[in-house]
């Protein structure tokens, strides 16, 4: 998968681009390792018991979306 195209913004001419993604590829391992350590925040489902689960839930797929964004920016093969 490329570079997310967020990463080239503002960035005009192809020089600018080159030197982005040769940026983002020295950043390979340690987006790698920043990974695995976003891997254990995904949130779990909520208690049903409790009354306001469905709020809760509405969280916890909010928070995971955000952090599947997050994954997919550190993408940069």
């Amino acid at each position: 998968m490329a570079a997310d195209h967020k990463w080239f913004k503002g960035l005009k001419t192809k020089a600018e681009k080159d030197a982005r993604r040769k940026e983002l590829k020295s950043f390979k391992t340690a987006f790698e390792a920043l990974w695995e350590v976003l891997e254990g925040f995904e949130e779990a489902a909520p208690d049903y018991n409790n009354p306001s689960w469905s709020h809760k839930q509405a969280d916890v797929n909010g928070a995971n979306r955000k952090l599947r964004q997050v994954q997919k920016m550190m993408d940069v093969d």
